[in-house]
């Protein structure tokens, strides 16, 4: 749930069973449990009122995972777990992350509560408006962060679900920028993929020729086209203008 979301609306979702456990039993309020049928339903939903309602080109997907391998680890998605593996989970949560066996079924089961979200959405959305662009905002190293936060966008790739991908690659090194948009670019295989530059989270982020090196590498490289996290006053006044005479500029 975003920052602006109200405290009642928080308390009942949670009241409800509706929000996050972390592996120790705290609480995490502040994210709806991705397993929970309501849950997926309401965010399902939630876009495509969007499709439905407005004459938008596209829906993109920000915050579609776990927020780390500490969750969600609530009575529902115990429950929804044993019955996804047709077996009782003797000693919960530890044996999901110490029994191998039981590890990588818990790992998938994960993606799956993700994956089946964006699935959902990309299917249906189409049928509303079949021209509209689904994408989404993805962690950068796929191999790593399908197991970590359970988003599994290579598939996603693979299975048509999104339009055009954008890893957050949001570092001020350009050589690891390079290195990370080369690998991305494969596992997106056919997808175009549109890296996300971190401009506004660089330790200079007025550095507007290093912003131009990572726009060029993005060129160079051959991807469908880049993002500039974030959009904000100084990027609205000062960045954009800026690139609009040079290396944006429309001939």
């Amino acid at each position: 749930m975003g920052w602006a979301t109200n405290k009642e609306f928080i308390a009942g979702m949670k009241a409800q069973g509706r929000t996050q456990v972390n592996y120790d039993g705290s609480p995490n309020d502040r994210w709806l449990c991705p397993s929970h049928p309501e849950n997926q339903k309401l965010e399902i939903e939630s876009m495509l009122e969007i499709a439905r309602k407005y004459d938008v080109h596209g829906l993109h997907f920000d915050y579609i995972r776990y927020p780390g391998n500490e969750g969600c680890f609530c009575k529902g998605c115990r429950l929804r777990f044993e019955k996804a593996i047709d077996r009782k989970v003797g000693n919960w949560p530890a044996d999901v992350q110490n029994d191998d066996s039981l590890r990588e079924k818990w790992l998938d089961f994960r993606r799956r509560q993700i994956t089946g979200v964006v699935a959902a959405v990309a299917q249906r959305a189409k049928k509303i408006r079949p021209d509209i662009k689904i994408s989404a905002a993805v962690f950068r190293n796929w191999p790593v962060d399908r197991n970590a936060v359970g988003q599994d966008w290579k598939l996603w790739c693979e299975r048509g679900y999104l339009d055009f991908v954008c890893p957050m690659d949001y570092t001020d090194s350009s050589s690891h920028f390079r290195r990370m948009v080369e690998q991305q670019l494969e596992w997106a295989g056919k997808v175009p993929c549109f890296p996300g530059i971190g401009l506004s989270v660089w330790s200079d982020s007025a550095d507007i020729c290093k912003l131009i090196e990572q726009i060029n590498i993005t060129r160079r490289l051959g991807t469908g086209g880049f993002t500039i996290f974030n959009f904000g006053p100084t990027e609205a006044n000062e960045v954009l203008p800026m690139l609009g005479k040079g290396i944006s500029r429309k001939k």
